[in-house]
C-alpha cells in the first residue's frame, strides 16, 4: 500500500480546514486569552523579539547575531541540493546548520545568564558607590552607564533611555527587570522599587549587601552547572555522531533512494522530528529548572492599567 502525494495533500488541506473552523468558532464567540493569569513565557518573549512587536529593538540584535549562521545554513542547503538532486535532503542539512549551535552547545543559555549576573553583581556594586556621593538612584543609574558591565550593557541603556523618555521610574525598573528574566535580577529590581517609594538612606549599604548575595548565588550556580556538564557533554557527543551519520548517508544514493517516495519522506521527517524531540529531552535532564520570578509583565501591565484608570 502506497501513499499518493495527493492524499498527502487532502489529509493536510483537511487538517488546516480543521484548525479555521476552531479559529473561528472561537472568534465568533468572542474569546481571548485572561489577562488575569496570562504569564509571557521565555519563547513568547523571544518571537515577540523576532517579530518586533515589543518595541525594544531587539529584533535587529537578533538577526544581526544570527545573519552569517542562516546564510552558511542556506548555503549548506543549497549545496546538498544540487550535489545530490535530493531536496529533501538539502532541506535537512539546512536545518541541522542552523542549529547546530543549540545542538552542540546545550548549557549555553545558563552561561549567557550566569555571565549577566556577574556583570549584575558588579553593576550593583559600582552603583552603592556612586550612591554615596548623595545623588538620587535615578541619577546615579544613568551615571553608571559609561562603567556599565558588556553583558548588561544594552538592558541598561535601554533604562536609561526609558527614563530620559518620561517613563516613570517604577516602569523603566520593572522593563529592566523582564529584560534580564531572572530571578535573581528581580531581587535588584525590588530594592530599586522600595526606593522609589521610600527615599529614606541607606540605599548605598543594602545595595552592597545585595550585590553579596548576587555573589553568592553566581557561585552556587557555577557548582550546579560543573556537577551538570558531563551529561552535557554526553548529549554533544550522541549530536556529533548522529549528524555524522545522516551527513554520510546523505550522499549514498542506494541508501537514501527509498525516502524519495512519498512515504519515505513521512518516516524521514518523522525521524529527524523524533531526533529533535531526544534532544530537548537530553537538554533537560542536563538543565536546571530556573527559579521562578515574581516580577512580571503581568504585574507592570496592571500597574500601568491602575493609574491610567485612576
Amino acid at each position: 500500500m502506497t501513499i499518493s502525494v495527493m492524499a498527502l495533500l487532502a489529509a493536510l488541506c483537511g487538517a488546516l480546514a480543521t484548525v479555521g473552523l476552531v479559529l473561528a468558532v472561537a472568534g465568533s464567540v468572542g474569546w481571548t486569552p485572561s489577562t488575569g493569569s496570562r504569564r509571557r513565557t521565555r519563547g513568547e518573549r523571544r518571537l515577540r523579539a523576532v517579530l518586533g512587536t515589543d518595541r525594544s529593538g531587539a529584533r535587529t540584535a537578533w538577526w544581526a547575531a544570527r545573519r552569517t549562521r542562516l546564510l552558511a545554513a542556506c548555503a549548506a542547503g543549497a549545496g546538498v541540493w544540487l550535489a545530490t538532486s535530493w531536496l529533501l535532503g538539502g532541506l535537512l542539512a539546512a536545518c541541522a546548520v542552523g542549529g547546530l549551535q543549540w545542538m552542540l552547545n546545550p548549557g549555553q543559555e545558563h552561561a549567557h545568564q550566569i555571565a549577566r549576573l556577574e556583570a549584575l553583581e558588579e553593576w550593583v556594586r559600582r552603583m552603592s558607590d556612586i550612591h554615596t556621593v548623595g545623588i538620587s538612584l535615578e541619577q546615579a543609574v544613568v551615571s553608571s552607564i559609561r562603567t556599565v558591565p558588556g553583558p548588561i550593557a544594552v538592558p541598561v541603556q535601554q533604562m536609561v533611555a526609558r527614563l530620559g523618555a518620561g517613563w516613570k521610574p517604577a516602569d523603566a525598573y520593572r522593563a529592566f527587570a523582564d529584560d534580564l528574566n531572572d530571578s535573581t535580577s528581580d531581587m535588584v529590581v525590588a530594592l530599586m522599587l522600595l526606593h522609589v517609594t521610600d527615599r529614606g538612606a541607606g540605599l548605598g549599604r543594602a545595595l552592597r549587601e545585595l550585590s553579596a548575595a548576587v555573589a553568592e548565588e553566581v557561585l552556587m550556580r557555577r557548582k550546579v552547572e560543573a556537577d551538570r556538564a558531563k551529561p552535557k557533554a554526553n548529549a554533544r557527543w550522541v549530536t556529533i555522531f548522529c549528524l555524522g551519520v545522516f551527513g554520510l548517508s546523505m550522499f549514498s544514493g542506494s541508501y537514501v533512494q527509498p525516502y524519495s517516495t512519498p512515504l519515505g519522506v513521512g518516516v524521514l521527517v518523522a525521524l529527524a522530528l523524533g531526533f529533535v524531540g531526544l534532544l530537548v529531552w537530553m537538554r533537560r535532564m542536563a538543565t536546571m529548572r530556573p527559579t521562578a520570578r515574581f516580577l512580571s509583565p503581568l504585574d507592570r501591565t496592571g500597574t500601568a492599567t491602575l493609574e491610567d484608570s485612576r
